[in-house]
């Protein structure tokens, strides 16, 4: 009687998780990313970065911009899509103080600039104090980036829609969880193989692929556990064998361990291995040898931790991405402001 009543204390459980990863910084081209990579304050923004997309759409580039008394007007073009008109009000941005000198910078991707206002086909702006120390600079993608996931204040012409400039095809997923993400791409085969490989998709004059490929660098931040115990079927995935777990509850330890502690630790190397290999088997890129075609039995994935399935969540991610296989839209939810 006693060995039946022990028994029926082991009750099955399964678990599942969902992983969250965020954009580590600004969408950048392969070009811009040789110069900012050796940027102190990019590497700290970058520091817990372990996962990378090589992307490419149509060069994206600032046209007929007017710098007049703190107010700077622009489009965001392609050569394709309608400009996207903007205003930037420095002052009321924030960027600066009223009646502050500032001097504006345009840099190009042509050797030969363009001399009085209204520059065109510019590659990024550049704002600096009087001391000559830099404020800030800005690609379109950045400026993008800046406006939908910081809330920086600049009016867009009506029925404009900068979301029409960040929409991206996935040449290439990628981790570097063994050494920072800036090493990792330094003389990196498969980059290099696609800058050189890779033709122009868009019509702008300046268009080449170290332009138009650009990094999407993700962090994972978050790790969500979600329990069902006893185990009955509710978190099953179709075509995926459930792993079962078997919780006593007389012990009180391990049952509150089985319904509130995850079973691999923020950080750990799985959640990296999980994340690239669920992109990889849902975009398919062009570049990827392995594709991971049996996902989720991958070898240090979640699964080797206990869990069945695993979900995954982007944050901050302003663009679409896509391939033939598959299409991922963006998400653009603005940050809190820092306290």
């Amino acid at each position: 009687m006693e060995a039946a009543d022990a028994e029926s204390d082991i009750v099955e459980g399964a678990k599942v998780a969902n992983i969250q990863v965020a954009v580590s910084y600004p969408i950048v081209s392969a070009y811009e990313f040789e110069f900012l990579k050796e940027e102190d304050v990019v590497r700290e923004r970058l520091d817990k970065c372990t996962l990378y997309l090589l992307v490419q759409r149509p060069l994206t580039y600032f046209d007929n911009v007017v710098l007049d008394d703190g107010v700077i007007y622009f489009e965001i073009a392609d050569g394709e899509a309608t400009p996207l008109a903007c205003k930037l009000d420095l002052v009321h941005a924030g960027i600066c103080g009223p009646g502050e000198e500032i001097c504006v910078e345009t840099q190009y991707f042509t050797k030969t600039p363009g001399a009085k206002q209204p520059f065109r086909d510019v590659g990024a702006i550049k704002l600096f104090r009087k001391d000559k120390s830099m404020i800030v600079w800005w690609s379109p993608q950045k400026i993008l980036y800046e406006m939908l996931v910081r809330g920086l204040e600049v009016a867009v012409a009506d029925g404009g829609d900068p979301l029409s400039f960040l929409d991206f095809s996935v040449l290439y997923v990628g981790k570097a969880f063994d050494q920072k993400v800036w090493d990792r791409l330094t003389g990196h085969e498969k980059m290099q193989k696609i800058l050189t490989v890779q033709n122009p998709v868009g019509a702008a004059p300046a268009a080449r692929a170290p332009f138009e490929v650009s990094l999407i660098l993700l962090s994972v931040v978050g790790l969500t556990d979600v329990a069902e115990l006893p185990y009955v079927g509710v978190s099953d995935m179709p075509g995926v064998q459930t792993i079962v777990h078997e919780v006593d509850l007389t012990d009180t330890e391990a049952f509150v361990r089985f319904m509130s502690e995850p079973l691999a630790p923020l950080g750990d190397e799985a959640m990296t291995r999980e994340v690239e290999a669920q992109l990889i088997h849902r975009f398919q890129p062009e570049y990827n040898s392995v594709l991971f075609k049996n996902y989720p039995e991958i070898a240090g994935g979640m699964r080797s931790k206990g869990y069945t399935w695993t979900d995954l969540t982007i944050e901050g991610l302003p663009a679409s991405l896509s391939t033939p296989h598959f299409k991922l839209g963006p998400v653009v939810e603005i940050e809190p402001e820092d306290g």
